[in-house]
């Protein structure tokens, strides 16, 4: 199976594909703490369009979450880059004590259209979101931290029999007004992603790489490193096929 590094996803989206998609026993790997990832559950709705209000409102609702997710998926929070590195070199698909569901009506293909046709997913997945983030303005954001941490990642899943997979959070948009009409909202709704430039970031080739310092003692405003640096992109792509939609999100509706 080859890994997959999926179109970008708010915290709900996560959760509605990881319902409605994926197959016992997936784990998900949340690179946050479980508050931090909760709050920005809940706190979303306040930039975000009506639909995926009601969506969030439906989704923290305990019998739900609590249910359907975390008694049959089972949720990790995780960090820092170094204790992720440390649970996957561990991770077995044996060790967990989450039950598999009953059959739901989640399960049952709808209007007669095959399960395959609606992104259900037939294999457990090993899912990281915000593997990006997790890097991110620490030492290990580099071409060298971040293969490691992949390497380590693809190798876990291929051991154990799953489907490496990694979505990064997605970036809100800007609050719509209260005299926003609804074709504004759709539109809005429809740029409701990470910016295009997210895989083009450059990063440093070896760990530890500092900033290029400006005429004042800081940091330049570009942000640039100093040496030679290299796209996201190109790091990933020697691990992950890039995939620009995630199977089985719910869209708005007017």
């Amino acid at each position: 199976m080859e890994s997959l590094f999926l179109a970008p996803a708010l915290p709900s989206e996560l959760l509605w594909f990881i319902i409605h998609s994926c197959t016992f026993p997936t784990t998900l790997i949340i690179c946050s703490t479980r508050t931090d990832f909760l709050t920005s559950l809940i706190t979303q709705e306040q930039a975000e369009p009506r639909y995926l209000q009601q969506q969030t409102e439906v989704l923290a609702a305990a019998p739900l979450y609590q249910v359907a997710v975390a008694r049959h998926i089972r949720i990790v929070f995780i960090p820092t880059v170094s204790h992720l590195r440390a649970y996957l070199s561990v991770f077995s698909a044996d060790d967990s004590k989450v039950p598999p569901p009953p059959p739901t009506s989640a399960t049952i293909p709808h209007n007669n259209i095959k399960q395959s046709e609606q992104g259900a997913v037939k294999h457990p997945l090993l899912i990281i979101y915000g593997f990006l983030s997790l890097h991110r303005d620490t030492s290990e954001w580099s071409v060298q931290g971040l293969n490691n941490t992949s390497s380590i990642f693809v190798e876990t899943a291929q051991r154990i029999g799953f489907q490496a997979v990694i979505i990064e959070p997605k970036t809100s948009p800007a609050t719509t007004t209260n005299d926003s009409t609804n074709e504004e909202v759709n539109q809005a709704a429809k740029h409701y992603k990470v910016p295009p430039d997210d895989l083009s970031e450059p990063v440093p080739i070896l760990s530890g790489s500092a900033r290029r310092v400006g005429p004042v003692g800081g940091l330049e405003e570009s942000g640039s490193w100093a040496g030679r640096t290299v796209d996201v992109r190109r790091v990933l792509g020697r691990w992950f096929r890039f995939q620009t939609t995630l199977p089985y999100v719910r869209e708005g509706r007017g």
